[in-house]
């Protein structure tokens, strides 16, 4: 179908999915369309779930931040998600994933202008009644049964001897007898040059065996928290559960791994153990996450796409070319989303009479992404400060607040503090486009100055590249 084509080639390719990618839009088609309320009353569920201002930043747009397998689990329901990965025949862990990732743009596409629909198109209701094609078998074809050589029986003739003449007798009956002892050589000649009848040959229709059940793909997730490996996963024997043990061990060191394993019967051979310490190595990179699943490798974490790269690159060249890379929901967006979910949640609960020191209690929750290097406001930050412009304005006149930049402390102190100042005016530039007063607002950039994490440590430094929104003057 078309309208849905690119999202299930998008899939197919992202996650190793193949043929199960249309069915995996389908599934979660079904699952938002067949809600009580239909789509309106599937969105109220995920508000209830604390998405909503996710759910704002997905209406109208088809290319929507994928949720992470948390969210959409807490969202749905883990026992929703779990079903629909046994019918598909695909591991939950990949099936949470890739869920995560189409459900916001299904969303997208079903809300053209960001209008929710009271009913499906015939083009969307085609897509969900139309059957799967089933796998065509040859039909059995019988051999034609040779044909045997069939020969034809006469009847014997009554032959009447009429006594009309006495005088015949005399030459008649040595003539009948000549005639039989004929008749009798003419008979066993004829059987003994008879061509043999061949027995009919029946064959009987091959009956081919029924398919096996397929096997659950073996599962492996692992996160590296500044050299601290937590691992998760499930395996066919103990064999290479101690496999995979043994290699984190090797690389990261005993003391340095936390988690366990299971042992499932029912999960196919690992197509990645015999070069995974190999690649093991390469996940040394802080904040990096990896999910192996069934011959698929799909990385993510807090790091960036240069560093993704060229991890990506190097497992292809250890792992070879039949496995796939894709990339999981990125933890940074994740947790971007869920603090000005919950920001943009406390703003419009706060009743009347709050004043300044509220508010900036709560707008220091939220969190403003800037791209490394760079001072341009993130697209996922518009609904967060036209919220906060919408509650700033209703401030006692007189109020002003400073809007606080810092960096962490990489790089030059000198750039930080100009890359923090330049951070600043652009959140205070934005919250007046959005009808603050100017006088209401400072802005100030402070570099790497009071940091509130370890700039040690990879989050830390996240932590440390912040907004902060302090009160200069009540009223």
């Amino acid at each position: 179908m078309a309208l849905f084509d690119g999202l299930i080639n998008d899939i197919a390719a992202r996650f190793g999915l193949g043929a199960s990618a249309g069915p995996l839009v389908r599934e979660i088609l079904n699952m938002v369309t067949s809600s009580p309320g239909g789509i309106g009353g599937f969105l109220d569920k995920l508000k209830s779930a604390g998405l909503g201002s996710e759910i704002a930043s997905w209406l109208g747009h088809a290319d929507a931040a994928p949720l992470s397998a948390e969210q959409l689990s807490r969202a749905v329901g883990s026992a929703a998600l779990g079903a629909i990965a046994s019918r598909l025949g695909l591991g939950t862990s990949l099936l949470s994933t890739a869920a995560g990732y189409v459900l916001p743009k299904l969303i997208g596409t079903l809300t053209p202008g960001g209008v929710i629909p009271t009913r499906l198109s015939s083009e969307i209701e085609n897509f969900l009644s139309a059957p799967i094609t089933p796998r065509v078998t040859e039909p059995f074809t019988q051999r034609a049964t040779p044909t045997a050589h069939v020969v034809e029986q006469v009847a014997p003739r009554h032959v009447e001897v009429i006594h009309d003449q006495p005088h015949m007798s005399r030459w008649l009956w040595p003539l009948l007898g000549a005639l039989a002892v004929l008749g009798l050589g003419s008979y066993l000649f004829s059987n003994s040059n008879r061509a043999p009848v061949a027995p009919a040959v029946v064959q009987t229709p091959v009956v081919p065996p029924a398919p096996a059940t397929p096997a659950l793909p073996p599962r492996l997730t692992l996160s590296n928290d500044d050299g601290v490996i937590h691992y998760s996963g499930s395996v066919h024997d103990d064999e290479t559960r101690a496999s995979i043990i043994n290699s984190l061990k090797a690389v990261f060191g005993a003391d340095k791994i936390q988690g366990d394993i299971g042992v499932d019967l029912n999960r196919g051979a690992a197509p990645w153990l015999v070069n995974l310490r190999t690649a093991f190595e390469n996940l040394k990179v802080p904040g990096v996450q990896a999910a192996f699943d069934g011959n698929s490798v799909n990385l993510g974490g807090i790091i960036g796409e240069a560093d993704r790269d060229r991890i990506a690159n190097s497992l292809k060249n250890v792992l070879g070319s039949g496995m796939v890379l894709g990339t999981l929901a990125n933890k940074v967006a994740d947790t971007v989303s869920s603090a000005n979910g919950k920001v943009i949640a406390a703003l419009t609960s706060l009743k009347t009479g709050f004043d300044a020191k509220d508010l900036t209690g709560i707008l220091n929750q939220s969190i403003v992404n800037f791209p490394s290097g760079g001072s341009e406001l993130p697209a996922a930050s518009t609904v967060l400060l036209q919220q906060a412009a919408a509650v700033i304005k209703q401030l006692a006149p007189g109020a002003v607040l400073e809007i606080a930049g810092y960096t962490d402390n990489n790089g030059d102190a000198a750039a930080n503090v100009a890359l923090s100042q330049q951070r600043a005016d652009a959140v205070r530039n934005a919250l007046i486009h959005a009808g603050v007063d100017p006088s209401m607002l400072v802005a100030k950039g402070y570099g790497s100055a009071n940091p509130i994490a370890n700039n040690d440590l990879l989050e830390g430094r996240f932590r440390n590249r912040r907004i902060e929104y302090h009160v200069l003057k009540t009223s």
